[in-house]
């Protein structure tokens, strides 16, 4: 009887210290990414879009946001910020658009090796007014995504998507930046 309440509280250890019984975020579902990454496009131009995008997450991944792939969880916190830019009060605008952004912060640290999550951040910030002081975070963004470029890193963004955010970063990047040369290199 008392090796059967061992190995429950082994057991239950194991789950709590994130043993092997421990769920991790359920895997990023392509055709999902394809669909939220082709829509994302016209979210900054349409409140309409921003809100059919969020509700399509919501639909399509678990309840708990937290067991959500991280790219997902990225793309949901830059609509969050996107639903502050269609905002009508100032006010709402504002809370909105810090939500997005430490949202984005939080996964960008957490995940610092993604060149989608980066990426997110990046334009995000960079289409932000002075008043949330993002500048520094766009061009942390841009230097590192050059360099996740310049090393072949994160597979989990390939082919044309991958040749085209590169193109999309090259345009952001000054002319003559050490974040230019990377993104102009073979």
């Amino acid at each position: 009887m008392r090796a059967c309440w061992l190995v429950l509280l082994l057991a239950g250890a194991m789950r709590a210290a994130g043993g092997p019984e421990t769920a991790g975020p359920v895997p990023a579902d392509p055709d999902l990414l394809e669909q939220v990454r082709l829509e994302f496009e016209r979210a900054p131009d349409s409140s309409a879009v921003t809100r059919s995008l969020t509700r399509l997450l919501q639909a399509r991944l678990p309840p708990d946001r937290a067991e959500w792939p991280p790219v997902f969880q990225a793309y949901d916190a830059a609509l969050a910020g996107l639903a502050g830019k269609h905002a009508r009060l100032p006010w709402d605008k504002y809370n909105r658009t810090r939500a997005g952004l430490a949202g984005l912060d939080a996964l960008a640290a957490a995940h610092p090796e993604s060149i989608e999550i980066r990426a997110l951040r990046f334009f995000f910030c960079r289409g932000l007014p002075d008043l949330f002081q993002a500048g520094p975070t766009a061009e942390a963004d841009l230097a590192a995504l050059a360099d996740l470029f310049a090393r072949g890193a994160d597979d989990s963004v390939a082919g044309d998507y991958r040749r085209k955010l590169r193109q999309a970063l090259r345009e952001a990047a000054p002319a003559g930046s050490e974040a230019r040369r990377k993104l102009d290199a073979p």
